[in-house]
Formats: structure tokens, C-alpha cells, sequence
């Protein structure tokens, strides 16, 4: 495995191992779904979860405690190991990824991840990257408030 792969596969490692303890007792917790993107020097990151067939925000999930001290502290470590990841990436010459989808099924541990090196929203005058993950779900997507 070269450096670029070890690096995204430990951020990837870190990101589900993050929803799976903040999500730990939701009953019917069928998939995970984690949008990042990270353009010239700004990062943004969403997760949203698939709980009986909805898919709902953190602070959304039934069965399990979502304050938003949990919320926060989960979606600060999801920014800490994205920059810590991209300073590695740039360590061993590498780009780092514009956008990150990340699917996961925790009942079979399926994990799906696109990457995208192309800028979509630096040159864009409306599109946002808080509605990525609108763009990425669609109609399935929590709509933003």
C-alpha cells in the first residue's frame, strides 16, 4: 500500500470509528454517510445516518444521547483528522482529496468511499459545501435548516 492509501485509509478508519461511537445503541442503525469537502483551504464535513429507512442528523438519532456538546466534540474531531490527514498527504507530495463520500453499513461493515480532486465549489458563485451532501443524497438527504 503507498503512503497516499495508508493515510486515507486511517482517515476513513478514524471517521467510522467516530460514528460508531457516537451512534453506539441506535437501534436500526442501517448506514452512515459522511460528506467532506476541503477546498483551498476551506474544510467542511457533514454526517448523516440511515435509521429505519430515514436518514437523519447527529442530533436526530433515536435511542442514544445527542446532545450537542456530543454532536460538537464529534464533528470537531471529523475536522482534526481531515487536516491532519491532508498535512500528511502534503508530507509525501500528494493532493489531497476536494470531496470525500464515505458510505458505511455497520450490521455488514460495507464501506464505499468516492473521492473527487476537482474543484466544485471555489469557482461556483451559489453552490455551497454545506449542500453537498444534498447533492450527493438527493431527496433521501435531511434538508438543511
Amino acid at each position: 500500500m503507498n503512503n497516499e492509501a495508508a493515510i486515507l485509509q486511517d482517515l476513513f478508519s478514524n471517521w467510522i470509528s467516530l460514528v460508531l461511537e457516537y451512534s453506539q445503541g441506535a437501534p436500526d442503525l442501517r448506514a452512515v454517510y459522511l460528506y467532506a469537502s476541503s477546498e483551498q483551504g476551506t474544510r467542511y464535513v457533514n454526517v448523516c445516518f440511515d435509521q429505519g429507512g430515514t436518514v437523519v442528523r447527529p442530533r436526530s438519532i433515536q435511542g442514544i444521547d445527542t446532545d450537542l456538546s456530543r454532536v460538537s466534540q464529534m464533528m470537531s474531531l471529523f475536522f482534526d483528522d481531515l487536516a491532519a490527514a491532508e498535512k500528511s498527504l502534503s508530507n509525501v507530495n500528494s493532493p489531497a482529496p476536494t470531496e470525500y463520500r464515505v458510505y458505511y453499513e455497520p450490521s455488514t461493515r460495507k464501506l464505499d468511499v468516492q473521492l473527487s480532486r476537482e474543484l466544485i465549489y471555489t469557482n461556483h458563485s451559489t453552490k455551497v459545501p454545506s449542500e453537498g451532501i444534498q447533492d450527493w443524497l438527493g431527496d433521501r438527504a435531511p434538508k438543511l435548516l
